[in-house]
């Protein structure tokens, strides 16, 4: 890896380190942190995936020059679950979360209630999508995607698997 691109990757670490906020409630758990990937080959962000006791929460930070217009989150029990084509697309205007700045911003999160739906133990499959703006030179107009497993479809879009953590007592309320 080269010394700009070690530089790049610790200072995505070192901005999400400093954007965590704590939820209004305690964080349970670890969190789960992948690179937001704008256009197969930029390194535009992280995506981060924590819950507390009633909600999971998706949070998109981008870094520097890159800024984030949309943003659009599904969550979902099966991989089935998350809006797709037939041929296994996914579809972010369909995703049940979905988000537009303006003007752009570096950080937003999704909170994303459990009850009824989720519960500690389980894993939920996740798609985070995004489009993100830099300068024409270091990018311009990208869609990105949370780092992890490709979708079936004949695409690069991409989804995490996330294991919903116990709090406190041992439960999810």
């Amino acid at each position: 890896m080269s010394s700009m691109r070690q530089l790049a990757v610790g200072a995505i670490v070192a901005v999400a380190l400093v954007a965590s906020a704590t939820p209004a409630r305690a964080q349970c758990g670890a969190a789960t942190q992948t690179t937001l990937v704008a256009g197969q080959n930029f390194i535009a962000g992280t995506v981060t995936v924590f819950n507390d006791s009633v909600n999971l929460y998706v949070r998109y930070d981008t870094a520097t020059p890159w800024v984030m217009s949309d943003a659009h989150a599904a969550v979902a029990g099966t991989l089935a679950g998350i809006p797709q084509t037939k041929a296994g697309n996914p579809i972010p205007g369909r995703f049940a979360y979905s988000a537009t700045f303006d003007p752009e911003v570096t950080s937003y999160t999704f909170g994303i209630p459990m009850a009824g739906t989720f519960v500690a133990g389980q894993t939920v499959f996740v798609a985070a999508h995004a489009i993100v703006q830099a300068p024409k030179s270091d990018g311009g107009s990208q869609t990105g995607w949370g780092a992890g497993a490709d979708f079936p479809g004949a695409n690069w879009a991409t989804y995490l698997t996330y294991t919903i953590k116990a709090c406190g007592g041992g439960g999810v309320s």
